[in-house]
């Protein structure tokens, strides 16, 4: 299975469960494990598209938190691996996936590394 369809039924079965009600927006996590990368996806609490420290009012994770991202995919740096995933998750966010509505739904939705910035990937109000 490529990569890309692995992204997509991961998110679906990420958001299959109940999500709480208080969750005003996602956010795509990225990280880096040492000889690879990963994403994460969690539900946020906040949402304000000038300040993006929303996205650590951490309230929701799925029960499988983290995908790891296969290095022919990612490429060796962090900024392909960011461009690569950034394109990704708006394909993904266009797909009409039964994922994809519930993200779409959201205030806000967000992708970055993990200590770093967050760039926003859509916004609702």
């Amino acid at each position: 299975m490529n990569f890309e369809k692995q992204f997509y039924q991961w998110i679906n079965q990420s958001l299959t469960g109940e999500i709480p009600p208080d969750v005003r927006a996602f956010s795509f996590n990225l990280f880096e494990t040492g000889e690879n990368f990963g994403i994460e996806l969690i539900g946020a609490s906040e949402f304000d598209k000038h300040n993006s420290d929303w996205a650590c009012e951490e309230i929701f994770e799925p029960k499988l938190r983290q995908l790891a991202i296969p290095l022919s995919y990612s490429g060796n740096s962090w900024e392909e691996c960011l461009e690569k995933m950034n394109k990704l998750c708006i394909e993904y966010l266009n797909s009409g996936e039964p994922g994809a509505n519930i993200l779409n739904r959201s205030q806000g939705i967000g992708i970055g590394f993990v200590d770093g910035e967050l760039a926003l990937l859509a916004t609702n109000n």
